[in-house]
């Protein structure tokens, strides 16, 4: 890269040993007004390089080919993304970047320069999950381990339950499901996580015995703030007795909080919502996520939810490609002929991309009243992968089994209660991917061939050739049901390529 006073980077060694290997330095870039960038650290290496050896060359536009880079950790590719696109878009290709290029990433890891300096601390997950995800403007991913505890009263039962989240799973984690028959308390519990959270809008504290802690400290001094930094409750049941929380938007005043649902607090009148406001409450949203910079967001949302045959005929990425207020509005009357089942699940996914930022807690409360099956796991797959994209968390209170199906047994609680007394277990058989006659106790038909897990298991198929390689990818977490989809789709692929 020639010298100029803007629009120049550089690369300082720093001669530091990788077991012979010399790859790593410093890297600044000025802007194109001259502002200056502190990247952080990067290794660049050569196909064919040997041991004793020290990557060199002269200053350059464009690296080699035979050259290629890594940044060496997450808050590089944070400062990459901070540049403006073009600027980042050229120095990733300039610096021959294997995180935005995957073909020269599986060309490279071949490399002994690679296995023994470049991925020396980095892992190969992190490059196609957490750097790849970095650059497309995600937050950083990391671990959420807490609990919740609420205390026995008079008149409630008391509960602690233990909640973890390792971004890097597979199956995720970031998910976690409360089921139970009606009457165990679901809504109650969710209610009560809220008020433990958000502090009441005219007293400025907390209205609830219950609690949030840190599960690695939960003796030690406890702030809200530090586990989450914001919440959003969904809800859409018409018989739900609690009163939603008012919108808390300033944060000074502590957590953010936002209601997506049918009812209105108090202060808003206090009446269900008609189809007509919930239309108007869509194309609102709709809005925001465009002026805020989310309609990628949204159309990666979409499109996660078109895995359900009947949403994918609603063409919605086409009618919604548009930036200009005015087009947005031909979203409406789209959406006042949808069937409410469709209406509700896009007015939430909408709502959760324009609310959903880093380290939010979303708590959704019995979705499954709305949503057919094959819908219900499409939009547990959308909800997932917009809680990766923004690093949040949710809890689902639900007696539906579609939902424990797609997610792994230790983010499930099995709530039972006895007059004051509840107890929370885990299930004893894995429930990802599980059977739903075995989860039930009962058999039923189910509709879900091109959503949920299925589509899970599909995608690792492409990468992966054999069983045990994609059963070893899930960290040994498919059902029985899973594993002989699996299998049946292996036989298949085979078939089409005899």
């Amino acid at each position: 890269m020639p010298y100029e006073e803007r629009l120049v980077a550089y690369l300082v060694d720093n001669n530091w040993d990788d077991f012979g290997f010399t790859t790593s330095y410093a890297l600044t870039v000025f802007d194109d007004k001259g502002v200056k960038h502190d990247i952080g650290r990067i290794k660049i290496g050569c196909f064919g390089q040997k041991s004793g050896t020290k990557t060199e060359f002269p200053n350059f536009r464009q690296l080699e080919d035979k050259y290629f880079s890594l940044g060496q950790s997450s808050e590089y590719y944070q400062n990459i993304n901070k540049l403006n696109d073009g600027i980042k878009k050229e120095v990733l290709i300039q610096l021959n970047d294997v995180v935005q290029n995957q073909d020269l990433l599986e060309r490279a890891i071949k490399e002994e320069v690679t296995k023994t300096s470049l991925l020396r601390d980095i892992s190969i997950s992190s490059i196609n999950g957490q750097f790849k995800r970095l650059l497309e403007g995600g937050s950083v991913l990391t671990n959420y381990d807490f609990q919740y505890n609420m205390p026995q009263g008079e008149k409630t039962a008391g509960l602690d339950l233990k909640f973890s989240v390792d971004p890097e799973s597979n199956p995720p984690t970031n998910i976690h499901v409360l089921i139970g028959r009606n009457g165990v308390g679901k809504t109650h519990l969710l209610s009560e996580m809220v008020k433990a959270l958000v502090p009441d809008e005219k007293t400025g504290s907390i209205k609830s015995d219950s609690n949030f802690s840190d599960s690695q400290n939960p003796w030690g001094e406890q702030n809200n703030e530090d586990l989450f930094a914001g919440v959003v409750s969904v809800a859409f049941s018409a018989f739900d007795p609690f009163e939603p929380y008012p919108e808390q938007k300033d944060k000074t005043k502590g957590i953010r909080y936002s209601y997506v649902g049918l009812k209105r607090s108090s202060s808003r009148g206090g009446t269900p919502m008609s189809h007509e406001m919930l239309t108007d409450e869509f194309v609102d949203s709709l809005k925001a996520c465009v002026s805020q910079g989310k309609l990628e967001r949204w159309n990666i949302a979409i499109k996660n939810l078109e895995s359900d045959p009947l949403f994918r005929e609603l063409s919605l990425s086409d009618v919604v490609s548009s930036c200009d207020a005015d087009k947005l509005e031909e979203a409406r009357p789209m959406y006042k002929k949808m069937s409410s089942g469709h209406g509700i699940v896009l007015l939430t996914i909408t709502k959760l991309v324009e609310k959903v930022e880093e380290k939010t807690l979303v708590l959704i409360d019995e979705p499954e009243g709305h949503l057919h099956p094959p819908l219900l796991s499409a939009f547990v797959r959308a909800l997932s992968d917009l809680l990766s994209h923004r690093n949040g968390v949710a809890i689902i209170a639900t007696h539906s089994p579609v939902i424990v199906q797609e997610v792994p047994k230790d983010c499930v609680w099995k709530l039972r209660r006895t007059g004051l007394e509840a107890n929370a277990e885990r299930p004893e058989l894995e429930t990802f991917g599980e059977n739903l006659g075995i989860l039930t106790r009962e058999i039923f038909g189910l509709e879900v061939t091109e959503s949920g897990y299925h589509r899970l298991l599909n995608e690792a198929l492409e990468n992966k050739d054999s069983f045990q390689d994609i059963v070893k990818y899930f960290g040994n977490n498919l059902g029985s049901e899973a594993r002989g989809i699996l299998r049946g789709l292996i036989a298949e692929r085979h078939k089409e390529e005899l």
